[in-house]
């Protein structure tokens, strides 16, 4: 396992008065409430949430199409760490700290950050190099130069110690995931229902647009999964935005113990929907290889901590879940498309026009999300009653609650 900070007392004290309190939380939607408000609020619960699961978890991170080509280079932040999601000279993506070895330096920070913009963050070569003492690094990590080093020690020792480390990954249908946890079991065994759903998506195809960023948006990162999964609040907060795929149409899977994944389908009015498209039509470039079931339904699924995604006919959306305390996270929206429709003439055009649109359920999820964190430090906060439109709530909590008393047997 990584080596992390140790957990305060204040952090187990406050896990376990947790604990003590999450009777219900996980039982059918019926008769479940929802987990105490620390879970979403307390500093000290987040210190131990952070060790429970972001350093123990696999934590999606990207789509191996963002770094198409050999010697493209994605940087990333993941809980305060530099890494860098890479494919080398040989076409194979690798995941590595990004890190100097020499004095600490983040390698894509400082001058090397510049004329990099959250859109494109992607860069390309054939080495990493430091920007503060110009140390670089070949594209497995390897010490490559370091100048001025030879009067105190041989470069050529260097090169045969020093490495960047290297992050476990798994690939996943074309999405990477990482663990800072060198023990953890295997990922795949975990997401059997959303290898079957992905099986027909062709996913390691799909062409990436542009990331879109949101820092520091101010709500739990569970918070985002709960209102992310639940049609309850489409009806009411996306009113005149999700007409095409409503909150009654919406069926839920059984949860199983040992699953990785939440997820849930909500079908279609029409398969000519507009939220199924990039400009309000139906198109023909429908993802190949989709069932007839997979056409008239839009899948919301998670891969809990911190992969939120959307199924849907002609696209997949993924947003990426990175939080920074308690109460804020940033976001990364990565829209993914069959290239088929981003050859065909006016794709961008439409794109865009979609994006547009698209902007105003952000807008709301986000109002909608910011108060309803700032409602959970209330005193008086709820704990439920939940309607059967919420019955993912209590799968997440399951998810949650396994993690939670597994760590802190183990701390």
């Amino acid at each position: 396992m990584s080596t992390s900070p140790p957990i305060s007392d204040r952090a187990l004290a406050a896990a376990r008065a947790v604990m003590a309190d999450v009777d219900h939380t996980t039982d059918p939607v019926a008769t479940a409430r929802l987990l105490p408000p620390a879970v979403y609020t307390s500093a000290d619960f987040w210190e131990f949430e952070k060790e429970a699961i972001f350093h123990r978890e696999w934590l999606c991170i990207g789509h191996v199409n963002e770094v198409p080509e050999p010697g493209d280079q994605l940087p990333l932040t993941v809980l305060d760490e530099p890494i860098v999601v890479l494919r080398d000279l040989s076409g194979q993506v690798r995941v590595m700290s990004a890190v100097c070895r020499h004095r600490g330096q983040p390698l894509f920070g400082g001058l090397a950050g510049e004329g990099r913009t959250a859109a494109s963050p992607c860069l390309s070569g054939q080495v990493m190099k430091c920007p503060y003492h110009n140390w670089t690094f070949d594209l497995d990590g390897r010490l490559a130069a370091a100048p001025s080093m030879t009067e105190t020690v041989p470069v050529k020792r260097l090169r045969e110690t020093i490495r960047l480390p290297q992050i476990r990954h798994e690939i996943f249908h074309g999405l990477v995931f990482i663990n800072f946890d060198d023990d953890a079991a295997p990922l795949a065994p975990t997401l059997a229902r959303m290898d079957e759903e992905l099986s027909t998506f062709g996913l390691e195809e799909l062409v990436p647009m542009p990331a879109f960023v949101f820092a520091d948006q101010q709500w739990n990162w569970k918070i985002h999964h709960d209102n992310a999964l639940e049609p309850y609040h489409t009806s009411y907060v996306h009113r005149g935005v999700h007409e095409a795929a409503p909150a009654k149409n919406a069926r839920f899977y059984p949860f199983e113990p040992g699953d990785g994944q939440v997820m849930h389908p909500t079908y279609l009015v029409d398969e000519n929907a507009g939220l199924a498209s990039t400009d309000g039509r139906r198109t023909t470039s429908i993802i190949p290889g989709l069932t007839d079931e997979q056409r008239k339904r839009v899948m919301f699924a998670s891969i809990p901590p911190m992969l939120f995604s959307i199924l849907q006919p002609t696209f997949v959306q993924l947003a990426m879940i990175h939080p920074n305390g308690p109460g804020s996270m940033d976001l990364r929206r990565v829209n993914l498309y069959p290239k088929s429709a981003v050859e065909e003439p006016g794709f961008l055009d439409a794109y865009e026009k979609f994006m547009e649109r698209k902007s105003l359920a952000i807008h709301q999820d986000a109002v909608t999300t910011a108060a309803l964190q700032q409602g959970l430090r209330s005193r008086y906060a709820p704990r439920g009653p939940l309607s059967w439109m919420e019955s993912n709530i209590p799968q997440l909590n399951a998810w949650l609650v396994e993690r939670y008393r597994k760590a802190l047997d183990t701390l």
